[in-house]
């Protein structure tokens, strides 16, 4: 089984196709962030958006879309990653001329929860990019984690052969770009979710 993308919600799709468009008008945007801006205005195309459904279409697509897991610090301090996440958002990632940009849809309701033009989503566009080209031993579906209490955001292959790419942290021990395993990053984020709860212990 190769690497694949999850069908996003058309309900979530109707949303965006909604709620962005108005932003696509704003010359206050454009003056201070283009890229949210464009992104923004390819959901006026509604149905005949370009919605990646596979690695071999991302290059092309107008948007790429995968679902948000979250973990707590308290799952990782038992060691868990994957299976102590739960799914909280789906991620529409666009490419513009002006940087990428992620609009964002709540899980449970479908409803626009925010837009942003953080590194992060040019950088899950690229991995996937690359793994299109064939650079990735894994087998399984591409979604994103995230650990909000240590600001970090990974590309996650969810299946078979998980593989885990850095998309943004702030832990001294993980390296941005770079390809973990589970149990690679269970020896750098175990501990430190561990001491974040110690201290969050202590000062409470």
């Amino acid at each position: 089984m190769p690497i694949t993308l999850a069908t996003p919600p058309e309900a979530a799709a109707a949303e965006l196709g909604q709620r962005l468009p108005p932003l696509a008008r704003s010359a206050a945007l454009e003056a201070r962030a283009p890229a949210i801006g464009r992104a923004a205005g390819r959901f006026e195309l509604k149905g005949n958006m370009r919605v990646a459904r596979s690695l071999a279409e991302v290059a092309d697509a107008d948007v790429v879309a995968s679902p948000v897991y979250a973990l707590g610090l308290d799952q990782l301090a038992k060691g868990k990653l994957g299976d102590g996440a739960r799914l909280t958002a789906w991620s529409w990632v666009i490419a513009t001329e002006a940087g990428a940009v992620s609009a964002e849809t709540l899980a449970e309701t479908n409803r626009f929860a925010q837009i942003t033009n953080a590194a992060s989503a040019g950088r899950f566009r690229r991995a996937l990019l690359d793994m299109a080209a064939g650079n990735a031993d894994a087998d399984g579906e591409a979604v994103q984690l995230r650990i909000p209490a240590l600001h970090t955001s990974l590309l996650w292959i969810k299946g078979r052969r998980e593989v885990y790419e850095v998309l943004d942290t702030s832990v001294a021990g993980l390296q941005t770009g770079r390809r973990y395993t589970a149990a690679e990053l269970l020896k750098v984020l175990k501990p430190e979710a561990e001491s974040r709860l110690r201290n969050d212990t202590l000062d409470g």
